[in-house]
């Protein structure tokens, strides 16, 4: 069965620089699953963060679902 790591970089569009995000689960059985769970836990993270922050580094998030290569 075809499994999908979830990856997640944290983004300033002022510094035009991306970090990997912390994730506390990144292996999924369905795409769907992969997707759904990157959009709420990055809304998380951004709703984590301070508005001054937000507003200092115009914070975005990049999710990718990618097919697991070793299964």
């Amino acid at each position: 069965m075809t499994k999908f790591v979830l990856f997640m970089w944290i983004c300033s569009s002022v510094a035009q620089q991306c970090i990997p995000g912390v994730l506390p689960q990144t292996v999924f059985d369905t795409y769907k699953e992969c997707a759904v769970f990157g959009y709420d836990h990055s809304s998380k993270v951004l709703n984590n963060m301070s508005v001054e922050d937000m507003e200092k580094y115009r914070t975005s998030i990049i999710l990718q679902c990618r097919e697991d290569a070793t299964t």
